[in-house]
């Protein structure tokens, strides 16, 4: 049996999340995730049993890592701005980065079949709890609308950081964008996303 490579394994986890996002769940064929890693698919299946044993590890090693991440911020007693800040920068530099990753998960997300293949890194997403949190000082203090909770925070927070994304396409044909301008602009909007979200909350 061959030893177990990392080099190898990085390579398919790369080709994999390549695949699952050009092709969804069910259309990501192992053979084609074999082809795209340049290894054979009986190499593939060494380091994976199944496809969904591969797709799990792929989420953890994306949004699995950025949830950690995100709930780091919420261990070093910054301000609700600081926090809301870092949350969009992390979230925008995720997406920008993997550009496919808001349309494969708004498809996993509309698919029921799929949802179970995307619910243990679901588990991980506990931070609408940790800004109801936060949330409550500021509404204790009379800064903070009384009606906004951590879901509608989070929920804000991924849709307008997601949808440039998601409608990339329209948005660069409309006033014939290049990728970078597309990605310089994605940039700006960012302080703009921060500033309409800080004033959406406020008392």
């Amino acid at each position: 049996m061959p030893k177990i490579d990392h080099d190898t394994k990085k390579k398919i986890l790369a080709a994999a999340e390549h695949v699952f996002h050009l092709n969804g769940f069910k259309g990501a064929r192992t053979t084609l995730i074999a082809e795209t890693a340049g290894i054979s698919r009986t190499m593939l299946h060494y380091y994976f049993n199944t496809k969904e044993e591969l797709f799990q590890e792929v989420m953890s090693n994306t949004l699995g890592v950025v949830f950690n991440h995100l709930k780091d911020s919420f261990s070093q007693a910054q301000s609700l701005e600081k926090i809301v800040k870092n949350l969009i920068e992390t979230i925008s530099n995720l997406f920008e980065e993997k550009p496919g990753l808001p349309s494969f998960i708004v498809n996993i997300l509309n698919t029921s079949s799929e949802l179970s293949l995307f619910l243990p890194v679901m588990t991980q997403d506990n931070l609408p709890k940790l800004l109801d949190d936060m949330l409550d000082a500021g509404k204790k203090q009379g800064t903070i609308d009384p009606e906004v909770t951590g879901e509608d925070l989070m929920l804000t927070i991924y849709g307008l950081c997601a949808f440039p994304y998601l409608a990339a396409p329209y948005i660069k044909a409309k006033e014939n964008r290049s990728d970078e301008s597309m990605s310089l602009f994605n940039k700006n909007r960012r302080a703009r996303i921060l500033k309409f979200i800080l004033k959406g909350i406020s008392a």
